[in-house]
């Protein structure tokens, strides 16, 4: 167990993937609380600062351990990484999604740890790799895990309030809250929490009823300007960097937005393009209903991967498509070839 592997280390190292979402910042914050629990010395590495419409998820004083990258001269912060002797990944396959901190992760002689759901880990790069594609989420994966851990046993009530939020906010927002890649195992996590005391009423509301109101103009600007639908039934936006501006739009503005399409009977895959701030790379996100792999579709045309329903990808300008006036047809000719070869 991978327990007496932490309970043994002196500085650990925790760290998530580039751009982190809900699930992400879940499954950390939910690992840090334990850990801070066992009076255990602790840093987490961020690649990415966490989104204003997340923020609410980072527990009071956890701020101190939060390292986010700066870059390859910040000393202190990579100093800090060394000093670790064991390093935990969470929400990642592969060491490349965790941004600036690659390098440093790689050379680093400490004992690796993963805690995973996505597809085709790097099981090279860590020394114990627990991974698990068949569960909603990474936060699911480490209640399992923390179900069973010293202290614990089997009784949740057992593990802090912030613990607990962590968990059931990060598996709340991998599903959609619910919609999606949902499990009997998925039902008995959030019944166990809540019966254990977890407030999801107070979750629901932060991640759902707490939006700034460039979001919903900016929502309502989307859905009539810029969705578009092809004979294939795919849906698709690019929000391009103009209307990000126009709008004042954050990260995190517009997470959910992907999944507007699919509410269409007719559209079988959902596509948003988003040009990311100062960068020529075009991040894209893509989800499916079921019998339609948005994962192979982001495998073949945008040098991404993920879950069969919901994945990932990027496209960049000046390499894939020449401008950003060329991405929407760079995607409906994209779309177009993926269900004429099947």
């Amino acid at each position: 167990m991978i327990f007496d592997k932490i309970l043994e280390s002196g500085h650990i190292g925790l760290f998530t993937h580039m751009s982190p979402d809900g699930d992400a910042l879940g499954s950390t914050f939910a690992m840090a609380g334990w850990l801070l629990r066992q009076g255990k010395k602790f840093t987490i590495f961020l690649p990415d600062p966490v989104s204003e419409s997340l923020s609410f998820m980072i527990p009071e004083g956890m701020d101190r351990h939060i390292r986010i990258w700066k870059g390859d001269d910040d000393w202190a912060a990579l100093k800090d990484l060394e000093g670790c002797d064991l390093l935990i990944g969470l929400d990642f396959n592969v060491p490349g999604r965790i941004g600036g901190w690659e390098s440093a992760f790689r050379a680093s002689r400490s004992y690796k740890i993963l805690i995973d759901h996505h597809m085709f880990p790097d099981a090279g790069a860590f020394d114990t790799v627990i991974s698990e594609t068949a569960i909603s989420s990474a936060s699911e994966l480490l209640y399992s895990l923390l179900r069973q851990a010293p202290g614990v046993d089997g009784d949740v009530s057992r593990l802090s309030i912030e613990t607990r939020e962590a968990l059931l906010t990060g598996m709340t927002t991998d599903t959609n809250n619910f919609a999606n890649s949902v499990y009997p195992s998925t039902l008995t996590m959030a019944a166990e929490l809540i019966a254990a005391g977890t407030d999801r009423d107070k979750i629901i509301q932060k991640l759902f009823f707490c939006y700034p109101e460039r979001r919903i103009r900016a929502q309502g600007y989307i859905l009539d300007k810029l969705l578009r639908v092809t004979p294939e039934g795919v849906a698709y936006i690019f929000l391009d960097g103009r209307t990000q501006t126009r709008f004042g739009l954050q990260e995190g503005d517009t997470e959910g937005f992907v999944n507007i399409g699919l509410t269409m009977e007719k559209v079988r895959m959902s596509i948003l393009a988003k040009r990311e701030r100062g960068s020529s790379r075009i991040r894209i996100s893509l989800r499916s209903k079921k019998g339609t792999s948005a994962r192979e579709c982001a495998a073949e045309f945008f040098h991404g991967g993920g879950h069969e329903l919901a994945s990932g990808g990027r496209l960049t300008l000046g390499t894939d498509v020449a401008a950003e006036k060329d991405v929407c047809g760079y995607i409906e000719n994209s779309v177009r070839k993926f269900f004429m070869e099947r």
